[in-house]
């Protein structure tokens, strides 16, 4: 039987792997355990020490305003990146309590037709993150290659975070270039794997209503009857136990799934603001960047992937944010789509009780605020062009 974690398993492994989270598998091995949580502090102090490099360059360039551009669209990239981290690590037994009930029966998948949903939903959110994740294996290459290329060809280069050393001069040049580089693209490898994790945890709440609405549709196939001599499917009291134990189950599955949602909205909620506060500038100071570089240039090409890369970023989660709200209004219908009508009035009556439950759509949003849907990707879309025209004309 298909396990439903399996969908989340690359994505943690991957997390662990960049040291973002802790080793989340079956086998309590310690010694791996202690050597991975020694790990993730050496990761953390990488990652601190590189924002405080890019704060204190920042303060430098303070009157240059195009390597304050430069810096800060690298820093707020990273302070979002930290944001996200310390959600994943300061509410680990949060997320441990909804890897739980991932796990949980109620959500497992109970015949081929849910499996199929869950398996189809697994390799969408595979694919997902290997795409990102070539993604910025390449923006990371070109990110370390371009100061290396400029700099052999004579061109004035500066880098974007402080070092406490002379970097004019070679190998220290490189040196420099290439740490900040390693630093930026183990972020960068985090932070779309984070992003593909709470895109993964959207995704399987729509599937979840999909395997919720399926099975009211197919509430009474097992009751259909032949002949006019019964009035109704539930006559029989071993039919109306059976009956009644499926309503019952698809109620919890549909309250779970409405509990399953706000946690996941709340556990990321701070890193989700800052997130669509930051991506408008972030895009903003992004084609500020761009309109100034040659076009064959090496850093025109990686400032475009990563422009891309925010952009995707940004767009998967108001997609996936849409999709679960169209698949929690269609749960009333595949209600009425049920064969009711052979159900006794009594069953009927719960029926519309549930359907009175569900008309409070299931809807993620941001600080319980601002919904996470398509028409705010394209707000924040306009605000970051105002802030470009604003800022290109200083």
């Amino acid at each position: 039987m298909y396990e439903s974690f399996q969908t989340f398993q690359s994505h943690f492994n991957a997390l662990a792997r960049v040291g973002y989270f802790k080793i989340v598998s079956k086998r309590d091995v310690k010694w791996k355990d202690k050597l991975h949580y020694y790990y993730r502090i050496f990761i953390w102090i990488c990652v601190v020490a590189y924002n405080l490099q890019h704060i204190i360059r920042a303060i430098q360039a303070r009157n240059c305003t195009k390597q304050l551009v430069g810096t800060l669209f690298i820093l707020l990239t990273t302070l979002n990146t930290l944001g996200k981290q310390l959600s994943f690590n300061v509410r680990v037994k949060r997320v441990d309590n909804v890897i739980n009930l991932i796990n949980d029966s109620l959500f497992a998948p109970k015949n081929a037709c849910h499996e199929d949903m869950m398996r189809s939903n697994a390799l969408s959110m595979s694919r997902l993150l290997m795409f990102y994740h070539i993604a910025i294996f390449i923006c990371s290459f070109l990110f370390i290659a371009y100061p290396l290329i400029d700099k052999a060809l004579g061109n004035d280069v500066y880098l974007t975070g402080y070092v406490p050393f002379d970097t004019s001069v070679s190998p220290r040049f490189e040196i420099a270039a290439t740490y900040l580089g390693v630093l930026i693209s183990l972020q960068g490898y985090g932070h779309v794997t984070m992003d593909c994790t709470i895109v993964a945890f959207y995704a399987f709440a729509t599937i979840q209503l999909q395997i919720l609405r399926y099975n009211l549709e197919h509430l009474a196939d097992e009751f259909q009857y032949e002949g006019a001599l019964k009035h109704f499917a539930d006559d029989d009291l071993a039919l109306r136990q059976i009956l009644h134990k499926k309503i019952v189950q698809c109620i919890k599955h549909y309250e779970k799934i409405v509990w399953y949602v706000h946690e996941i909205e709340s556990i990321f909620s701070e890193a989700m603001i800052v997130q669509f506060f930051i991506v408008a500038w972030v895009i903003c100071m992004t084609l500020y960047k761009i309109v100034g570089l040659p076009l064959f240039s090496a850093e025109f090409v990686s400032m475009a992937m990563y422009l891309g890369c925010m952009l995707a970023q940004l767009f998967i989660c108001c997609y996936y944010g849409t999709h679960l709200r169209v698949e929690s209004e269609l749960v009333n219908e595949s209600i009425y789509q049920s064969d009711w009508l052979s159900l006794s009035p009594g069953f009927r009556r719960r029926l519309i009780v549930m359907m009175e439950r569900c008309k409070r759509m299931i809807e993620p949003r941001i600080a319980r605020v601002i919904p996470l849907s398509v028409d705010t990707y394209i707000s924040v879309l306009r605000s970051s062009y105002a802030l470009f025209t604003i800022l290109n004309r200083k």
